[in-house]
C-alpha cells in the first residue's frame, strides 16, 4: 500500500512539474517521451473527433432518409386508399349482380319447367268430356298460362342479358382496379426493398465508424496510461533534485514522506526478518540438542537391554 501511494505522489509529481524545471541526459529523454506521448494523443483526440462527425452526418443523414421515405410512403398508402376504396365497392356490386344474374337463370328454368307441366295438364284437361264450366274454365286458365310464360321468359332474358353486361362492366371495373392497386403495392415494396437496403448500408457504415471511434479511443487511453513510466520518472528526479512544481509545492513533499515511509517499512521489515533469523537459529540449536539426548537415552537402553 505505501508503495503505491509512493508510486501515486510521484507520478503527479512528474505530471505537475515535467514542464517546470530543466531537464537534460535521462530526464530529457523522458521528457522528449511525454512530448511524444502528448502528439500522438492529439492526434488521436483529432481522429476520434473526425470519426465522431462522420458518425453525426451518417446519423442525420440516416435520419432525413427515413422521413423521406415515410411521407413518401404515407403519400403512396393514401393512393392506395383511393383506389382501392372504389375496388371494394365495385366488388360488392359485382358480387351482387352476379347473385341477380343467377337468379334470373333459376327463374327461367322454373318457367321451363311449369311450362311442360301446364302444356301436359292443358292438353289432359282438353281431353276431358263432357266439358264442363269449371273444366272450360281451367283449359282458358292453362293455355292463358302457356301464352303467358314464353312471354315471361323473354322478358327475364332480356333482364339477365342487362344483369350480364353490368357484370362485365363491373369485372373490368374491378380489375382495372385491381390492377391500378397492385401497382401501387409493387410500388410500395420497391420503394421498402430500396430503402431498406441504403439504411442497412447507413446502418453498417455507421456501426463501422463507431467501432473505429472505440478503437482509437482504447488506443488514447494506452497512451495516457504510458504516460504514468515517464511521469514517475521525472517525479523521481524532481524529488531527487528537491524540485517542487511551483505552484503546487505540497506535492514534493508527498513524495518525500512517502519515501520516508516507505524507508521506515523497509527498516522495520529488515529488523524483523534479522530477529526472525536469530530465533530461527537458537530453534535449531534447541532442536539439535534435544534430539541427540534423545538419541543417546535410546542406544543407552538398546546397550543395557543387551547386557
Amino acid at each position: 500500500m505505501a508503495r503505491r501511494e509512493l508510486a501515486r505522489a510521484e507520478t503527479d509529481l512528474g505530471l505537475l512539474g515535467w514542464q517546470q524545471a530543466d531537464f537534460e541526459g535521462e530526464a530529457q529523454q523522458h521528457v522528449r517521451q511525454l512530448t511524444d506521448f502528448e502528439r500522438e494523443q492529439s492526434r488521436l483526440t483529432n481522429v476520434s473527433a473526425a470519426l465522431a462527425r462522420a458518425i453525426r452526418r451518417l446519423q442525420d443523414e440516416r435520419a432525413a432518409a427515413r422521413h423521406c421515405h415515410d411521407e413518401a410512403r404515407a403519400q403512396l398508402e393514401a393512393e392506395r386508399a383511393k383506389v382501392a376504396g372504389p375496388v371494394g365497392e365495385a366488388e360488392q356490386r359485382l358480387a351482387a349482380r352476379q347473385r341477380v344474374r343467377a337468379n334470373f337463370g333459376e327463374s327461367i328454368a322454373a318457367l321451363d319447367r311449369e311450362l311442360r307441366e301446364v302444356s301436359q295438364l292443358y292438353a289432359e284437361v282438353a281431353g276431358i268430356e263432357p266439358q264442363t264450366a269449371e273444366i272450360r274454365n281451367e283449359v282458358i286458365r292453362l293455355r292463358e298460362r302457356t301464352v303467358a310464360i314464353p312471354n315471361e321468359k323473354t322478358d327475364l332474358r332480356v333482364r339477365q342479358q342487362q344483369a350480364a353486361n353490368e357484370v362485365r362492366a363491373l369485372e373490368e371495373s374491378v380489375a382495372r382496379g385491381r390492377l391500378a392497386v397492385a401497382a401501387v403495392d409493387e410500388t410500395l415494396r420497391a420503394q421498402r426493398a430500396e430503402f431498406e437496403g441504403a439504411d442497412g448500408a447507413r446502418e453498417k457504415e455507421i456501426a463501422d465508424r463507431e467501432r473505429e471511434k472505440a478503437a482509437v479511443e482504447k488506443e488514447g487511453d494506452g497512451v495516457e496510461k504510458a504516460k504514468g513510466n515517464p511521469y514517475r520518472k521525472i517525479g523521481q528526479l524532481l524529488a531527487d533534485s528537491g524540485i517542487a512544481p511551483m505552484n503546487q509545492p505540497q506535492a514534493l513533499a508527498a513524495v518525500q514522506h512517502g519515501r520516508e515511509t516507505v524507508a521506515g517499512l523497509e527498516r522495520d521489515l529488515a529488523a524483523s526478518l534479522e530477529a526472525s533469523g536469530r530465533e530461527d537459529r537458537a530453534a535449531l540449536r534447541n532442536s539439535w540438542l534435544l534430539w541427540t539426548a534423545v538419541a543417546f537415552g535410546v542406544v543407552l537402553f538398546i546397550w543395557l537391554v543387551l547386557r
